[in-house]
C-alpha cells in the first residue's frame, strides 16, 4: 500500500490521495510463514527498541501486511469491504505490552469510497497472541471518530460511520446489534477487552421530522464482555434557550440476541429534542422547556419492548407552534413506564411543584396509530399518531402569577383527553376536579397552528363562594368585568357555575359564563347600600355581562327593607373602555323606605326638593334605569336615571303644608332634571288629579309645582277657605288648580274654574246659578295652617264679585271682604262676610253701594238660608224705593234670626232725614218709615212740594208677587202753603178765603191717612184723605213716579168742620156736600178739571155717579 492518503471527512480534510488497489488474496503457506517469521524477527528488534518506551514507525511492507491481516478479519463480517491503513507506528510499554497507533484508518467500499474514516485509532496487543503468531488487540482508542445516523419517513434507521457517499444498509438497532456480535466473534476479536473513542461526533438526521441533530465532545467506551457488549456514549448535545446539555447512553446486549438493554441519562435537553428522539414521549414535543432525568428501554428485533424511567421538566411554556401564545409553567416531575401489552405509557407519578401549579397525579396514555387502534406489543418504526390519556388527580393547586388571585386548590379530580401531536390538537373529553363539597367538570378542545391557538372549553362548576370564584377567574380575561364581581359581589355562594371559552387567532377571548348564587350581596350601584340575601342568576355572554336579581333586598336609612327581586345589572360592551353599566332596579318598599333609598347619592332626590324622606307613607313600586361608567372613581355628573313608581295608598301631611294628601294609587317620575309625581286623590276631603314637580337646577332648589284638576264642590270650597256659606254649592264640578310650594314659606294655590256642573246659590238674596250655566271663578290662595285667599273672583249668572278671604287659626272664616259686588242690577258694592265661630251664623255687611228695591227678586225667590239668625250691617250710599224715591246714606243694623229685622236711618234723596225698622213680613221684609217732618220727605221724595212739616208713618208690607208693597201713609199736622194744583181747585169752586189762606200761612191738615199700592215705577193710591177745619180732600189715582204723571180723582168738600158731619154717609175727606174733581197730566204742571153740579150729590149718592179711580199693577189680594 502506498504512503497516499484517501479522502477523509468532507469538509476541512486533505485532499483524497489514490485509491490503493483492493489487495490480492494471499496464500498462507510457505510466503506467509516466511514473512511472518521476518516480522517476528522485526519485532524482537522491536521489543529491544521497545524497551526505552520510544514508538518505531513501521515500513510499508510491514503495513501492508497488518492492512491483510484485518481483511481478513474484516472479510467474514463485511465481506465487500477492505481496510486501508495511512501509516503504523509500534511502541512496547513497560508492561512489555504491544501498542500500535494506525493513522488514518479507513474501511473502504469495492469502488474505493470510505464507508468509516478514523483518523487515529490505537490498540494494544496480545502479547501471548502475537508470540503464538497472532495479532490480536486487547483494546481499541478510536480518536475523531464522526458517526452519522438517520431516520427515514418510514423510521428505519441508517448507520454511516464517518465515511462519504452511499453506506450499507443497517436499518435497525437489531442489525447494528448483529453486526457488533459478528465482529466479536471473529478470532483476531477474541482478546479485544474494549473499546473506547473520544472527540467523537455523532449527526442525527430525523427525515419525520426534518431535524438535525449535532452531537459532538463525543466519548464512548464499548466492553467486549465473555456474553455480552456493553457501551457508554456520553455526548453534549443543545438544550433548552441555548444552553448545552449532556446525555449518556448506556447499551448492553446480550451476544447471539437481538434483545439490547438501553440506559439514556441526560440533563438540560431540550424537550422537543427528546420528543423527536423518543416517539413514544412525543407530546413533549409541545413544550419549551429542558429535561433532565433517565430513561431504560429494552430494544428488540420486533422494536421498543420496555420503557420506565423519570423526567424532571425544567420551567418553560407549552408552546406547540412558534405563533401560539406561550401558557407558562414551572417545572414537573414524571415517573412512567411502558406496558406494551395493553399499548399503553403508564405514569406512576405525576408531580408538579412550582409556584404556579402543584399537583400529584398518575395516570395512563393509550398510544393509538392512524387508525385509531391501540399499538399493542413492542413499539417499532410507526409512530403513535393519537394519545388518549387519562389522569388521576390527588391534590392540585393552581397559583400562577398574575392569573389568579390566589391558588384554586382541588383535593382529586380526572382528566381524559385526547391529544394529535401534528397538527397540535388536544380534545378535553372530561376534566373533574373536586374540593370538598364542590364539583368543577370540563370539556372542550385546544389547537395550535401557524396562527396561533384555537380553543373551545366548557367549564360547569356546582357551587362556590363568590370570592373562590373570583380567584378562579383569570386576571387577564374581560378583567373589567372581573374587577366588577370582585367588588360589588360581597358575599354569597354561587352554584350551577358554567363557562365557556372561545379563543380565535387574531381576536380577544369570548367568555361566556353563567352562573346562580344564593345568600349574597350585591352592590349594583357604588354608591346605595347593597343587596342582601339575594337570589339569582348570571351571564356574561359574548360581549354583554348580565346579572338578574331573582330575590334580595337593600335595607336604607329609613323605612325598613326593600324587596329588590327582578334587578338586573347589565356591561353590553365589556370590551368598551370604560365599559357602561346599564342597571335597572326594582323595588318594592314603604313609601319611606323607597324614598330614602333615593336620598342616596347619585339621586337624592329629596335633598335636592328640600323635603323629608319620611313626607309621606303608602306603599311603592319602584323601578330605575341607571347608565354609569365602570371606572374607579365615579361623580355624579357620570351617572345617568330614569325612574319611575306606583305609590299605592298614599297619605301626606308634609308635601303640601296644612293639607293632608291621599291617593289610592299615585305615579313618580323622575330622572336628573326633576321629580314628578302624578294621581288622582284627595287634598283634605277634596278629591283631585294633579301632578306635582321638583326640579333639581340649582336656580329650583326647596320650590315645587302641583299642576291638575280638582273636585269643585261645598267641601272644596270649605277646604280651601274660599268663605262660601254652607249650602252655597251644590254638586260637583271641575277646577283647574296650580300650587307654588317653596321652602319654609306657605304654598300658594291659583284656582280656575268655568263651574260647569255645579250650582250655586245665595238663598237669602234669591241668586242662583244653575248647574248648566258656565261661569268664571278664580281663586289666589295661600296654603298653610291658616289659609287665605289673596283674591277671589266669581262671575255667573249675573253675579260678579272680586274680594279677598281670610281664615281663623285653627280653622273656620274670619272676614271675606269684596269690594266690589254686583248681583242681577239690584246691588252693588261693598260686601263683607265675617266669621263669627264655628256653628254660629257668619255676619254680613254692605259697607258701600247702591241697592234698588225695583230690581229685588221676588219673595218667592229669596228663601232663607236656615242657618238661623246672623247680622246683617247696610251702610248704603243709595236705596232705591221707586223711580224718583232713593234712601241715601242708609245706615242700619239688623238682626237675620226668624228673618230680617232692625233699625235704620236715611235720608230722602239726600235730603229729608228719616228712621225705621224692618220686620219680617209673609212675603218678604215690610219696612216701617217714620220722620219728624213729613212735608220735607214729600217735597225731597218729588211728591209734594206744598206741605211743610207734620209727622210722617209709612208702613209697607211686600205683596205676594214681589216688587210691590201695601202701604199705609199717616201724616199728621202738616201745612200746605202755595199749592197750585189745590189753588185750582179751590178757585174752581170760588172758594175765596181758603185761597187767600193758602197763599199766606197754608192750609193745616189735621190728618192724612192713605192706603196706596208701591211698585218700581208708581205709587197707587187706593184710599186717600185729607182733614183739615177749612178743607177736606179725598183723593184715589195713580202716581207715575218714573214719568211724572199723574192720574187721579176725588172730591174736595170746603168748610169740612161743618160739612164734615156727613162723613158718616160717604168717604173720609169727604163732606156731605163737595166738589168731584180729577188730575191729569204731569205732577209739575196738572190739569185740574172739578164738576161744579157734583156739589147737588150729597155725598151717600156720590159713587154712584163716580167713576173707579184709575190703578195701575194689580190690586191688593
Amino acid at each position: 500500500m502506498t504512503a497516499a492518503q484517501d479522502k477523509g471527512e468532507e469538509g476541512g480534510d486533505p485532499p483524497e490521495r489514490p485509491v490503493s488497489p483492493r489487495p490480492r488474496k494471499r496464500h498462507r503457506t510457505g510466503l506467509g510463514l516466511r514473512i511472518f517469521l521476518v516480522l517476528l524477527a522485526f519485532l524482537v528488534v522491536v521489543a529491544g527498541y521497545g524497551l526505552t518506551g520510544r514508538p518505531i514507525r513501521l515500513p510499508v511492507w510491514a503495513v501492508a501486511e497488518v492492512e491483510s491481516r484485518l481483511n481478513a478479519m474484516v472479510g467474514p463480517v463485511m465481506p465487500d469491504s477492505s481496510v486501508a491503513i495511512g501509516g503504523m507506528e509500534v511502541a512496547v510499554d513497560d508492561d512489555w505490552v504491544p501498542r500500535i497507533r494506525l493513522d488514518d484508518l479507513r474501511l473502504l467500499k469495492p469502488d474505493g469510497a470510505a464507508l468509516l474514516a478514523l483518523p487515529e485509532l490505537r490498540m494494544s496487543l496480545d502479547p501471548a497472541a502475537l508470540l503464538r503468531g497472532r495479532l490480536q488487540p486487547q483494546s481499541l482508542l478510536l480518536s475523531g471518530a464522526r458517526i452519522s445516523v438517520r431516520r427515514d419517513a418510514q423510521g428505519q434507521y441508517d448507520f454511516a460511520f464517518g465515511g462519504g457517499g452511499a453506506v450499507p444498509q443497517i436499518t435497525s438497532f437489531a442489525q447494528l446489534f448483529d453486526l457488533a456480535d459478528k465482529a466479536m466473534a471473529q478470532p483476531a476479536a477474541a482478546s479485544l477487552k474494549s473499546v473506547e473513542a473520544e472527540a467523537l461526533t455523532l449527526r442525527l438526521t430525523d427525515d419525520r421530522t426534518g431535524r438535525v441533530w449535532e452531537l459532538g465532545d463525543g466519548r464512548m467506551t464499548v466492553e467486549n464482555r465473555p456474553d455480552a457488549l456493553a457501551a457508554e456514549l456520553g455526548v453534549t448535545a443543545s438544550g433548552a434557550e441555548g444552553v448545552a446539555g449532556r446525555a449518556t447512553l448506556t447499551l448492553v446486549t446480550q451476544k447471539k440476541s437481538d434483545e439490547a438493554r438501553l440506559e439514556a441519562r441526560f440533563d438540560g435537553i431540550s424537550a422537543p429534542d427528546l420528543a423527536s428522539l423518543a416517539p413514544v414521549l412525543a407530546p413533549l414535543g409541545a413544550l419549551d422547556a429542558p429535561i433532565s432525568g433517565r430513561l431504560a428501554t429494552t430494544l428488540r428485533s420486533a422494536g421498543l419492548s420496555a420503557l420506565e424511567g423519570e423526567l424532571n421538566i425544567g420551567a418553560g411554556a407549552l408552546r406547540p407552534t412558534p405563533a401560539a401564545q406561550p401558557v407558562l409553567f414551572t417545572d414537573a416531575r414524571i415517573v412512567l413506564h411502558l406496558d406494551p401489552d395493553h399499548g399503553r405509557l403508564v405514569m406512576d407519578d405525576l408531580a408538579v411543584d412550582g409556584p404556579a401549579l402543584k399537583l400529584q397525579a398518575d395516570g395512563q396514555t393509550y398510544l393509538l396509530d392512524a387508525a385509531g387502534q391501540r399499538m399493542l406489543g413492542p413499539l417499532g418504526a410507526m409512530l403513535p399518531e393519537t394519545f388518549l390519556t387519562q389522569i388521576r388527580f390527588r391534590d392540585v393547586k393552581i397559583d400562577p402569577e398574575g392569573l389568579f388571585q390566589e391558588p384554586a386548590q382541588f383535593s382529586a379530580g380526572a382528566l381524559d383527553l385526547r391529544l394529535r401531536v401534528n397538527p397540535f390538537r388536544v380534545e378535553v373529553g372530561q376534566l373533574a376536579l373536586a374540593e370538598d363539597d364542590r364539583r368543577l367538570l370540563a370539556r372542550g378542545v385546544a389547537s395550535a397552528d401557524a396562527q396561533g391557538w384555537t380553543a373551545s372549553f366548557d367549564l360547569s362548576l356546582n357551587k362556590i363562594a363568590h370570592d373562590k370564584l373570583v380567584a378562579l377567574w383569570p386576571v387577564r380575561l374581560v378583567p373589567k368585568t372581573r374587577e366588577w364581581v370582585q367588588k360589588n359581589i360581597l358575599q354569597g355562594k354561587l352554584f350551577d357555575v358554567k363557562a365557556a371559552l372561545r379563543i380565535l387567532p387574531g381576536q380577544e377571548p369570548r367568555l361566556h359564563l353563567g352562573y346562580s348564587f344564593e345568600n349574597a350581596d350585591v352592590r349594583f350601584v357604588p354608591s346605595l347600600p347593597p343587596i342582601r340575601e339575594g337570589y339569582g342568576y348570571a351571564t356574561i355572554e359574548g360581549k354583554t355581562n348580565t346579572i338578574v336579581l331573582s330575590r334580595g333586598k337593600v335595607t336604607p336609612p329609613l323605612g325598613g327593607d326593600i324587596d329588590m327581586a327582578g334587578s338586573v345589572f347589565m356591561v353590553p360592551d365589556i370590551t368598551q373602555k370604560p365599559a357602561q353599566a346599564e342597571i335597572r332596579l326594582k323595588a318594592r318598599s314603604s313609601l319611606t323606605a323607597a324614598l330614602s333609598l333615593l336620598d342616596q347619592p347619585p339621586f337624592q332626590f329629596l335633598t335636592k326638593a328640600d323635603k323629608p324622606v319620611d313626607l309621606g307613607e303608602g306603599e311603592a313600586q319602584l323601578q330605575a334605569v341607571l347608565h354609569l361608567p365602570l371606572k374607579p372613581k365615579v361623580l355624579v355628573q357620570d351617572v345617568t336615571y330614569q325612574v319611575t313608581a306606583q305609590v299605592s295608598h298614599f297619605r301626606s301631611d308634609v308635601l303640601v303644608p296644612g293639607r293632608v294628601i291621599t291617593a289610592d294609587a299615585m305615579q313618580v317620575q323622575a330622572d336628573r332634571s326633576g321629580l314628578t309625581i302624578s294621581g288622582p286623590g284627595l287634598i283634605g276631603g277634596v278629591p283631585f288629579d294633579a301632578t306635582y314637580h321638583q326640579g333639581f337646577a340649582p336656580e329650583e332648589r326647596g320650590k315645587a309645582r302641583i299642576e291638575g284638576t280638582v273636585a269643585l264642590s261645598q267641601g272644596a270650597a270649605d277646604e280651601f277657605g274660599l268663605g262660601l256659606p254652607d249650602g252655597t254649592v251644590s254638586g260637583t264640578g271641575r277646577a283647574n288648580v296650580a300650587i307654588d310650594l317653596q321652602k319654609n314659606q306657605p304654598g300658594k294655590l291659583r284656582l280656575t274654574s268655568n263651574l260647569a256642573g255645579i250650582t250655586l246659590r245665595l238663598p237669602d238674596v234669591g241668586w242662583t246659578k244653575p248647574a248648566a250655566t258656565a261661569g268664571r271663578l278664580e281663586a289666589d290662595v295661600t296654603l298653610g295652617a291658616t289659609p287665605g285667599v289673596e283674591r277671589l273672583v266669581l262671575d255667573a249668572a249675573s253675579l260678579k264679585a272680586e274680594g279677598a278671604v281670610s281664615m281663623k287659626p285653627g280653622g273656620g272664616l274670619d272676614k271675606a271682604s269684596f269690594p266690589k259686588v254686583s248681583l242681577a242690577g239690584w246691588l252693588n258694592g261693598a260686601v263683607t262676610i265675617t266669621g263669627r265661630g264655628k256653628g254660629r251664623p257668619v255676619g254680613l255687611a254692605m259697607t258701600s253701594g247702591t241697592v234698588d228695591l225695583r230690581k229685588l227678586p221676588p219673595a218667592s225667590a229669596r228663601k232663607g238660608s236656615g242657618q238661623g239668625g246672623g247680622p246683617l250691617s247696610l251702610s248704603l250710599d243709595r236705596l232705591v224705593v221707586a223711580q224718583s224715591i232713593t234712601l241715601t246714606g242708609f245706615r242700619g243694623d239688623f238682626s237675620l234670626a226668624g228673618g230680617i229685622n232692625g233699625d235704620f236711618r236715611a235720608a230722602v234723596n239726600g235730603g229729608a232725614a228719616v228712621a225705621g225698622n224692618i220686620l219680617p213680613a209673609p212675603y218678604g221684609t215690610s219696612v216701617r218709615l217714620v220722620s219728624e217732618d213729613a212735608g220735607a220727605v214729600m217735597r225731597d221724595a218729588g211728591i209734594f212740594q206744598s206741605a211743610h212739616g207734620g209727622k210722617l208713618s209709612l208702613v209697607l208690607v211686600p205683596r205676594k208677587s214681589g216688587g210691590a208693597y201695601d202701604g199705609k201713609a199717616r201724616i199728621t199736622g202738616v201745612r200746605v202753603r202755595n199749592a197750585n194744583v189745590l189753588a185750582e181747585l179751590l178757585n174752581a169752586i170760588s172758594v175765596v178765603g181758603l185761597l187767600e189762606q193758602l197763599d199766606g200761612s197754608g192750609l193745616v191738615f189735621a190728618e192724612v191717612d192713605g192706603d196706596l199700592i208701591l211698585t218700581p215705577n208708581a205709587v197707587q193710591i187706593t184710599r186717600g184723605s185729607a182733614i183739615g177745619a177749612s178743607l177736606g180732600v179725598s183723593m184715589a189715582g195713580v202716581y207715575q213716579s218714573g214719568s211724572g204723571l199723574v192720574d187721579m180723582q176725588g172730591v174736595i168738600s170746603p168748610i169740612y168742620m161743618l160739612n164734615g158731619i156727613g162723613a158718616l154717609l160717604s168717604k173720609r175727606g169727604e163732606g156731605v156736600f163737595g166738589f168731584n174733581y180729577s188730575l191729569k197730566g204731569t205732577a209739575t204742571d196738572p190739569q185740574v178739571s172739578v164738576n161744579p153740579l157734583s156739589i147737588l150729590t150729597p155725598g151717600m149718592f156720590r159713587e154712584i155717579f163716580r167713576q173707579p179711580p184709575p190703578v195701575v199693577g194689580e190690586s191688593k189680594e
